[in-house]
């Protein structure tokens, strides 16, 4: 029987996604394991790993598009074995299709890959197309014809301009004026291909740099996928979680002498702990010992966490994306240094993995390494805190009485005040003060 491969779920907020690249074409043999695709969600690109061995027998999802989590993109089998195709439901906040028409095949329409990329950049339900050809085959004739069909009996069009959804899409996020555009489709209509001409000619023949305007002038720069999802995501946090927020100084200088020593000593095995991996070991057995923190409100209850799964904020050119280490606390410094250094590589070649993301119970935000001292985060939903890092800094400090330099770093605490209070994240920050003050702890817990 075919496995189904389905579009994956990285991330608590992730609703849909779509096949940036296929790796492997139908027909070619894959591995369990192996990569076969890269998906784009709104903040990330990643390697979608084949579920079982067998023979990619058929994509159901072309690349560019979006279909809803858990829905079947692909299927594995044997060589030769028949499958029956269901249609991918509709992306969330898409338009419902027509009910099919009495007799209409649903469950498995036969269809050319041609003309089944044709029907979606023109937006056509194959359910109401009638095939030509053999066996009732939908064709790529029969696809153009429902086109022209639809745009005789279609309303005057936005601005004037007759055009594909898809086409409309591929313009409005280059910033293209439609009306500039000849269309090749039915009775002139625009369609993708129409759009990604335009856009090759503005590549090749830039218009001149135009006059530069006052400095009081306002530069409208569209929002990008990622920072779209940010906005959203930061929002539903900040509005309704009631964030409190507590600061502790540690003394860093035994973590930072221990670090100087552990890197020396494995310098030839190309391994390096930085400061981040130990605030992020000492937060992870601190949530052991405080379940609230590493916990999620849930309306009526809390849920509290079996697991520490640390995420580790990382910032892109577009914005922010977070990857999760798992069961942080259970992972010895040297083994955590090295999957911290390896998903946040990954993360900025755009090569994540599907293990890279998604599940995290409490992150860390580090700045420290633009100088920045201290700072205070906004809560990743559903988790209850996220710890901000500051830089290790050289300044006076008292010890035994006399004033001395030393290194000191900053952490805040937000919190949620549904999940938590003030003297429990204050217990909870003394927990990882006391882990950074006294960082050989963290090599035997």
């Amino acid at each position: 029987m075919a496995t189904q491969v389905l579009m994956p779920k990285m991330g608590f907020d992730m609703e849909e996604g779509a096949v940036a690249t296929w790796l492997k074409q139908e027909g070619e043999r894959v591995r369990a394991g192996e990569v076969i695709a890269e998906i784009e969600t709104d903040k990330a690109t990643v390697e979608l790993e084949a579920p079982a061995d067998g023979v990619l027998l058929k994509i159901l999802v072309e690349p560019g598009r979006r279909v809803p989590v858990n829905s079947p993109i692909a299927l594995i089998g044997e060589p030769g074995e028949r499958v029956e195709v269901d249609e991918p439901t509709q992306p969330a906040g898409a338009e419902p299709s027509p009910a099919p028409e009495p007799g209409g095949d649903v469950g498995a329409i036969k269809v050319s890959p041609v003309a089944r990329r044709l029907a979606e950049e023109h937006g056509i339900d194959l359910r109401h197309v009638r095939g030509t050809g053999p066996g009732g085959r939908i064709t790529r004739e029969d696809v153009e014809a429902a086109v022209g069909a639809a745009a005789a009996h279609l309303p005057p069009p936005p601005g004037g301009v007759k055009a594909s959804p898809a086409a409309r899409r591929l313009a409005r996020e280059h910033g293209l004026d439609l009306r500039e555009v000849p269309g090749s489709g039915p009775g002139g209509r625009v369609v993708v291909r129409d759009v990604e001409a335009a856009l090759a000619r503005a590549a090749a023949h830039p218009e001149p740099a135009p006059t530069p305007e006052p400095a009081s002038a306002v530069e409208r720069v569209p929002l990008s996928r990622m920072r779209r999802r940010i906005a959203e995501v930061m929002t539903a946090s900040k509005a309704p979680v009631p964030h409190f927020y507590v600061t502790v100084r540690v003394d860093m200088g035994a973590a930072v002498r221990l670090r100087q020593e552990i890197n020396a000593a494995l310098a030839d095995e190309g391994l390096k702990v930085s400061v981040n991996d130990f605030v992020v070991k000492a937060a992870a057995l601190a949530l052991r010992r405080f379940p609230n923190i590493n916990a999620s409100f849930a309306g009526d209850h809390i849920l509290r966490h079996a697991h520490v799964h640390v995420g580790i904020a990382v910032a892109l050119p577009d914005g922010l994306i977070t990857v999760v280490v798992r069961d942080a606390d259970r992972k010895p410094l040297g083994q955590l240094a090295r999957e911290i250094r390896e998903k946040v590589g990954r993360a900025r070649e755009g090569k994540l993995q599907p293990d890279d993301l998604g599940g995290s119970t409490f992150t860390v935000s580090n700045l420290g390494m633009f100088g920045v001292e201290d700072f205070v985060a906004v809560i990743t939903p559903p988790e209850a805190a996220i710890l901000a890092v500051g830089a290790v800094i050289e300044e006076s400090v008292v010890r035994d009485g006399a004033i001395a330099v030393g290194h000191t770093m900053r952490l805040t605490l937000s919190a949620d005040h549904r999940v938590t209070d003030g003297a429990e994240a204050a217990q909870f920050l003394g927990e990882v003060r006391r882990l950074l003050e006294h960082p050989l702890l963290l090599m035997v817990s």
